[in-house]
């Protein structure tokens, strides 16, 4: 299975269009939109939101890949391979994690070098990680999206999903400026629990054990809807 993630990281890498989520938009939008400021507090925020903005257009881009190797006949030439129906679901995500640490790390540079975040090297870390390990539930829509939907309508669905899940989570923009009828659902968004994670950690509080549970429900669920849609994908393929 190493060498199927390897195999799939080199395949995305050489996608033009990956780089572009990845790194030119959320980069863009966090050095001329969501800066944050003048406070620490305020200035980490905006670098998680914009990092974790970054992070969850590569997993949502991994499932319109998913889509398009689906209709050139690579979901049937994987069937040949010993890999089985879990393992590949597995990998496909870790494939999309892996690929989530550039927008990480280049935001965060960003942030320390001329945003003026400034942390202690325990917390960077902690803050790295979070963002890169809590985006896997997310993972699991995007390759459920992938294998559900044709190559066209995956782009669509992804999409859809990108921006509302950006919006609704409190990314790029602050969960108080939401309608107020928007902000409790806000909180039971996967997007903004994931993001919670770090910036709590940025600020040095304690993980919230609503927030972490939220997740871990939302984990289960995509997981589950990623498996459902791998199985009839296949049966399509």
């Amino acid at each position: 299975m190493i060498g199927y993630i390897r195999l799939e990281i080199l395949r995305l890498i050489r996608n033009g269009g990956y780089l572009m989520m990845s790194l030119v938009m959320p980069v863009g939008l966090y050095l001329t939109v969501a800066g944050g400021g003048p406070d620490q507090e305020s200035l980490a925020r905006s670098m998680v939101g914009a990092a974790a903005f970054g992070a969850l257009g590569v997993v949502i881009t991994n499932g319109t890949g998913i889509a398009e190797d689906r209709a050139l006949g690579w979901l049937r030439q994987l069937r040949l391979t010993p890999l089985s129906p879990a393992q590949v679901v597995v990998a496909r995500g870790a494939v999309a994690t892996c690929l989530g640490i550039m927008p990480i790390v280049v935001i965060g540079l960003v942030g320390a070098l001329y945003k003026g975040v400034h942390l202690s090297a325990g917390t960077w870390l902690e803050v790295f990680v979070l963002l890169w390990v809590g985006i896997a539930p997310l993972a699991m829509l995007g390759i459920g999206i992938g294998y559900l939907f044709p190559a066209q309508l995956a782009q669509i669905a992804g999409t859809l999903s990108y921006l509302s899940l950006t919006l609704l989570g409190g990314l790029m923009l602050p969960v108080a400026s939401l309608p107020s009828w928007a902000q409790p659902l806000s909180k039971e968004t996967p997007v903004f629990r994931y993001a919670e994670l770090s910036w709590d950690a940025a600020k040095g509080s304690a993980f919230s054990a609503s927030g972490v549970a939220v997740l871990g429900v939302w984990t289960v669920l995509l997981a589950a809807f990623a498996a459902y849609a791998y199985r009839r994908g296949g049966r399509r393929a």
